[in-house]
């Protein structure tokens, strides 16, 4: 929840004609009058130095003193803000001074408002100049308060002055009965030099509190019969909270107050408030009978009823005083045929309980969410409230202000949910888990159709058909409905317009609506002059695979560096069909690709149903409603590494103009190949002549290769066998057509490392393969040199799978092709090298295995018999 200084200071937006003359008697609710005697005045620190960051609008708060005492079922509400114009939209800003209150229960008392200059009063606004003006900010919302505000345009109003306001509204809604609540903020979104909170509370009355994000409890003292809670507070510093964060999340100071013991109370005090009328209601009788007679189904007449109110009854709220939190009567709301979520909801009821369906009211806050349910028990946790009903054994949640829904039965409709509700029932306790999150999942398919086969230069078309379900089909119908479809047209337009140039609508776009199963298909036409992209310098052409509606799912947030969660769409299923048809055949080989985080997953499938069709199906999945704030480095790494991944490119060279050499082998690679080879080669030659003395000299030795030394020959065998087929797959890159392409500078792939990483692996793989030919011989020959030899193989190969694992982070072309599966097998494998390492360093078996010289055979006299037992590995 945002906590602003527009809490203090709100804007006004009617005016009523209302002033005070100076010898006329001030409107009713409004009075001028000395600071009551209960009030503990504060001194304004007018020696507070502004901060340098945090300042907002051009003014610095000196004070924010709030007291608040309650006495038997009245609350007195005292404030003393006092605020300094640093620059010239300071002074715009203080200069208007507004203090709003419900007149239907509360009165303002006006104590000063004055200007104060250097230190001294240089202006008191005089009782004339406080005019009345009507504040109805939520008017765009269709709801009306009624409440009014003390306006006060100051006079004569500079830079560096100091405004003072101190004021007092006293009065309860009725409706919250005898039992009060409250809270006081203690930071905000703007610096604060000095801020006094107190309440002051009946001694004996039962008051419960809730201290909120590190907010300190109050210093308690008895005065006069009362308790006196404090806070005093110095140099309070802005905190700024990101935007796009979640709505339950509050990270401002803060304390609530109440006299509501538990859920259970709060519970207990709604429940008069959604009772039905004890005298007949004949006009919600009459429709009773309607939907009655049309069916026995009891979903149906469920249904029908909640359509009925959703249709025929318009949404505009009259929240005056009581009507803030209690409904107005059902049959009054069937007259007028409007009314806010407490109105409709009433007369759901009404008509739910005349037709068999037990049902009941459920309070929620739609910003909060389940965490409603962590604040103090008051009335004031929630902003909404809509209908639970019974259906057998299953319980619904309907909310009565939203659009007509479709849907055949209650599995078609998108139930509400707000994470959890309480239910307005005399045996409440706790609060109920909702439908749960999956009921408004964002569902949507696309399938795009880019027909490019006509020719390079030739027209192209695009079709796009988005199949719609549930809470997406319901908001579509809404834009239907609300929005011109030329206007809508445009929309679509021109967000594919910025992916394909020259884009114009073909036909008008054609909706089908299948209300039983709350589905909807919406299908575009779209051409444009030509689809391909020709480039002379490269001497090629270039069709880019676009896919804007998967990259509005990767867009990167807007504030990377936050300090708190990053709110997200969540449920969302949304997959992406992309189908192109070529103009000629393509030989590719399909890549199929995968991003996961914490918070989304994105698999892409590439096919080619014939040579001249490409299909990538893309299918996002999000797995979470925010991002904590430490984790938002990573997401956003996962989404620029998944936003990149899915661009797909096509090029066609031209024929005419062949790279020179074609798939000749190219002269760098062959020869540094051949060179490598060779070298190799006469280094296996030395080392295979390298005759050491064994490590156990005369000692008895095995007469054969056994135990577990059977799984290195194994290994050096598969090994061969995977490196050189590593090499053989490597020959297309080492002609003249690839390497022209990576290693020449200005080339479409090129990147500095591509050439040399090639050359390296090349020259290392060989190294593998040459030395395990060798390896095999001399383990074959029982030879002395073979362990430190093999050690010395394993650490080539973890070096060669490090260097591979470094060049793909370091190549983007090579970075989106590692996944979590390669990093396994580089674990894996440099794990299995550190194992066998240790095993030939320690292992007495291959200490008696390997004995043979290549000049000096080892004696029969040394074999141990066949009969011995073997010795320990």
């Amino acid at each position: 929840m945002m906590r602003r200084w527009r809490e203090w200071l709100s804007s006004a937006c009617l005016l009523c004609g209302h002033a005070a003359g100076a010898n006329a008697a001030p409107p009713k609710g409004l009075s001028f009058s000395p600071v009551p005697a209960w009030v503990d005045s504060q001194t304004v620190p007018l020696d507070a130095v502004a901060p340098a960051d945090g300042l907002s609008q051009g003014r610095h708060y000196l004070l924010a003193d709030q007291q608040v005492r309650v006495a038997g079922a009245m609350l007195a509400d005292y404030r003393h803000v006092a605020a300094r114009a640093v620059n010239e939209r300071g002074v715009e800003d203080i200069a208007n001074v507004q203090i709003s209150f419900d007149p239907s229960y509360q009165t303002l008392a006006i104590h000063r408002i004055e200007v104060r200059r250097d230190g001294k009063h240089v202006y008191s606004a005089p009782r004339d100049a406080v005019k009345l003006l009507q504040r109805e900010t939520s008017l765009e919302s269709l709801i009306f308060d009624g409440r009014l505000t003390a306006h006060v345009a100051l006079h004569d109003v500079r830079v560096g002055d100091v405004v003072e306001m101190v004021y007092t509204v006293q009065g309860r809604n009725p409706v919250f009965g005898e039992r009060l609540f409250g809270g006081f903020d203690l930071e905000w979104g703007v610096p604060v030099a000095y801020r006094h909170a107190r309440l002051l509370w009946p001694k004996g009355r039962p008051l419960y509190w809730k201290l909120h994000n590190a907010a300190q409890p109050a210093n308690v003292a008895e005065l006069n019969g009362e308790q006196d809670h404090r806070w005093r507070l110095r140099n309070v510093p802005a905190r700024l909270v990101d935007s796009d964060a979640p709505g339950w999340y509050d990270p401002y100071s803060w304390v609530e107050w109440g006299e509501f013991e538990d859920w259970a109370a709060v519970a207990r005090w709604a429940v008069p408030l959604y009772r039905l009328p004890a005298k007949p209601l004949p006009a919600v009788q009459r429709e009773v009978e309607r939907i009655a007679s049309t069916t026995t189904d009891p979903e149906q007449r469920l249904l029908a009823a909640l359509r009925f109110v959703q249709r025929e009854v318009r949404y505009l709220g009259i929240e005056m005083g009581a009507n803030s939190h209690a409904p107005h009567a059902p049959d009054l709301v069937l007259q007028r045929r409007f009314g806010d979520c407490k109105d409709k909801t009433l007369l759901s009821l009404a008509l739910l309980r005349g037709l068999g369906i037990p049902a009941r009211a459920a309070l929620v806050n739609t910003a909060l969410r389940q965490a409603a349910s962590e604040r103090l028990p008051t009335p004031g946790a929630f902003n909404h409230v809509l209908v639970q009903a019974d259906l057998g054994n299953q319980r619904v949640w309907l909310d009565p202000t939203r659009a007509p829904q479709a849907g055949r039965g209650v599995a078609q409709w998108v139930q509400a949910d707000f994470g959890r509700a309480l239910l307005v029932d005399s045996a409440t306790r706790e609060f109920l888990p909702m439908a749960g999150p999956e009921v408004q999942a964002v569902k949507r398919e696309l399938h795009t159709l880019l027909d490019a086969s006509a020719g390079f230069d030739k027209p192209a078309t695009l079709t796009i058909t988005t199949r719609l379900q549930g809470l997406s089909a319901e908001v579509f119908r809404g834009a239907l409905a609300t929005t011109s479809r030329d206007d809508l047209q445009k929309q679509y337009l021109d967000f594919y317009a910025s992916s394909y140039p020259g884009l114009v609508v073909d036909q008008p776009f054609t909706v089908r609506d299948d209300t039983d199963a709350n589905a909807l298909q919406l299908v575009e036409y779209y051409r444009m002059p030509t689809y391909w992209v020709r480039d002379d310098k490269r001497a090629r052409w270039t069709g880019a695979m676009e896919v804007p509606d998967l990259h509005e799912w990767l867009r990167r947030p807007k504030g990377v560096n936050r300090q708190g969660p990053l709110a997200l769409r969540h449920p969302v299923d949304f997959k992406l069909v992309s189908e192109f048809r070529l103009p000629q055949a393509w030989s590719v080989k399909p890549d199929d690709l995968i991003y996961e985080d914490a918070a989304f997953v994105l698999r892409r499938e590439e096919s080619w149903p014939d040579s001249k069709k490409l299909v990538l199906t893309d299918h996002y999945q999000s797995r979470a409603d925010h991002v904590p704030a430490a984790d938002i480095a990573r997401y956003v790494s996962q989404l620029d590494k998944a936003r990149t991944g899915v661009g797909y490119n096509l090029y066609l060279e031209d024929v005419a103009a062949p790279v020179a050499g074609g798939d000749s082998p190219h002269w760098l690679p062959l020869l540094t190949g051949l060179l490598a080879l060779g070298g190799w080669v006469w280094v296996a030659f030395r080392l295979y002549r390298w005759d050491p003395e064994p490590e156990v000299p005369g000692a008895p030795v095995h007469a054969a290769i056994g135990g577990w030394l059977w799984l290195p020959v194994i290994g050096l065998l598969a090994s061969l066998v995977r490196v050189a087929s590593t090499l053989v797959e490597s020959i297309p890159a080492m002609t003249v057509q690839v390497w022209s392409t990576i290693a020449l500078t200005g080339s479409s792939a090129y990147h500095p490392l591509w050439a040399p990483t090639l050359l390296m692996e090349m020259v290392l793989n060989l190294a593998i393969c040459v030395g395990a030919v060798l390896l095999l011989r001399l383990m074959i020959s029982r030879r002395s040199s073979l362990p430190r030899l093999y050690i010395g193989w394993w650490v080539l190969a973890c070096t060669t799978m490090l260097l591979d694992a470094a060049a793909h982070q370091l190549i983007p072309a090579l970075s989106d092709e590692w996944t979590g599966k390669d990093t396994g097998e580089l674990v894996r494998s440099c794990f299995f090298g550190v194992v066998w390492i240790a095993y030939f360093l320690r292992s007495d078996r291959v200490r008696r295995t390997f004995v043979c010289r290549r000049l000096t055979p080892a004696a029969p006299s040394q074999v141990v018999a066949q009969s011995a037992p073997d010795l320990p590995a």
